[in-house]
């Protein structure tokens, strides 16, 4: 669940107001309780197992221990969910009705703390492992503080303990999919855990045998795990005909995968698609405002000085410093302003920044340009990344170039990573982007050669 709340009150206003309901709420019976005592009543039975987890996992409430409202803490525990989930899978490798929740808690990166009494989720938590149990210490989140992300931070915690939660719900997925070879729900899971794991390769496998055998429903469920599988695989061929498909699908859900993500992913796997315009009132008005004010600014711009020399031409003469000069007017405009936050774009400034860079040996300065658009492709949550990516051949420019870099820099394989990635990616794409794949082919071929 995505918390949307509003202003929050302080820690301070909130046990004032509601640590008499906390106490109450605490002293009165847990919802999970019955299926905890059914449990201690018959180990063996299977039912009261995957009931006490996923009752445990689905309840959110915050309570206040021993009264005390300034220390709070989940009513329900997800290291009891756990150990019932494993135990009921123990029993049964085939129950599925356990597996759902086990591997929410296995994926999680965050657990939301609300309150039944103020009707609100004012905490969150990362999921850390810690041996075969996982801890959720609930914290307040903090909204409108400049240079602070509740959320981000808690994400930050949980990833770096989630290695064993990953490569337990991997074992375990393999696991139902022994028992249950024509459940799709085993390979989707299996597939998932391996995306997370790094191995997009063998998540390709999982995920597209799971939508062969699945329904058209869960199929369309798949969609972003599939891409995400298929593009840092580099399987740009079978990425386009799954971003096809999802197009043409009269029921795909235009709120995650609407007309300018669809032009998005095609940019990214080499295809120019422009999104229609807007045809809206509200769309020729922000229209006919754009133009107004680039008219304003064209009749009003001073007359333009003749222009100073490229950094080409300067390097061409041989004028390192001046070469430099105009490298740091470049950059000048790359810096952040103050109070704002940067985001990486991949742009003609950027791009010609990191290939000025790197034309002036400064591999240092290149890869820390470049690693600001490798961010927004590494982002981990590849449904939401900014897919607008500059100009027609931008990505494919800044892959080649990271490529160079890593091979000046001796990094021979992760140099033929980012080579491959052009070539697998936009091989196929538009006839325009040729000259890039090509490029990026003999590079790796000159690589090869070594």
């Amino acid at each position: 669940m995505t918390m949307q709340s509003g202003c929050l009150l302080s820690l301070t206003t909130f046990s004032v107001l509601f640590a008499p309901d906390l106490r109450a709420l605490q002293r009165a019976p847990a919802p999970c309780d019955r299926y905890e005592a059914a449990v201690r009543a018959d180990p063996n039975n299977v039912e009261a197992a995957s009931s006490l987890g996923r009752c445990s996992v689905r309840d959110d409430e915050m309570i206040a221990l021993g009264g005390d409202s300034i220390h709070l803490a989940f009513r329900s525990s997800w290291s009891t969910a756990l150990r019932a989930l494993r135990h009921a899978v123990e029993l049964d490798r085939g129950y599925s009705r356990a597996y759902r929740s086990l591997f929410s808690i296995l994926f999680a990166e965050t657990r939301d703390g609300c309150s039944s009494v103020t009707q609100e989720c004012r905490y969150v938590s990362p999921v850390l492992r810690d041996g075969d149990s996982v801890l959720t210490i609930p914290r307040p989140v903090r909204l409108n503080v400049p240079g602070v992300d509740t959320y981000e931070e808690v994400i930050r915690e949980s990833q770096a303990t989630r290695r064993a939660s990953l490569s337990e719900a991997r074992a375990l997925a393999e696991q139902w999919g022994a028992v249950a070879p024509n459940d799709r729900r085993p390979h989707e899971y299996l597939g998932q855990a391996l995306l997370r794991l790094g191995d997009a390769g063998a998540a390709t496998v999982e995920l597209e045998y799971a939508a062969t055998v699945g329904t058209p429903a869960s199929k369309r469920e798949l969609f972003w795990d599939r891409m995400e599988a298929l593009v840092r695989s580099d399987r740009g061929e079978e990425a386009r005909r799954v971003l096809d498909e999802a197009a043409r699908d009269p029921r795909r859900d235009t709120t995650r995968l609407h007309s300018y993500t669809l032009a998005g992913l095609n940019a990214l796997l080499g295809r120019y698609r422009s999104p229609p315009p807007d045809t809206s009132a509200r769309g020729r008005e922000l229209r006919a405002r754009r133009l107004a004010q680039l008219d304003s600014v064209i009749r009003t711009s001073p007359t333009a000085l003749p222009p100073a020399p490229s950094f080409s031409a300067l390097l061409a003469t041989g004028d390192t410093s001046g070469a430099r000069r105009e490298l740091a007017r470049l950059d000048s405009k790359l810096a952040p302003r103050a109070g704002m936050q940067k985001i990486p774009q991949v742009d003609e400034v950027t791009l010609s920044s990191a290939e000025q860079h790197l034309a002036l040996g400064d591999t240092v300065g290149a890869e820390a340009r470049l690693s600001e658009i490798e961010q927004t492709f590494k982002d981990r949550r590849f449904q939401f990344v900014a897919m607008a990516y500059g100009p027609r051949t931008g990505l494919g420019r800044a892959w080649s170039l990271a490529g160079d870099v890593a091979a000046a820099r001796g990094r021979r394989e992760e140099a033929s990573r980012m080579y491959r990635r052009v070539i697998g990616l936009w091989g196929g794409g538009d006839a325009d982007l040729k000259p890039v794949v090509d490029r990026a082919r003999a590079r790796l071929d000159s690589l090869s050669a070594r």
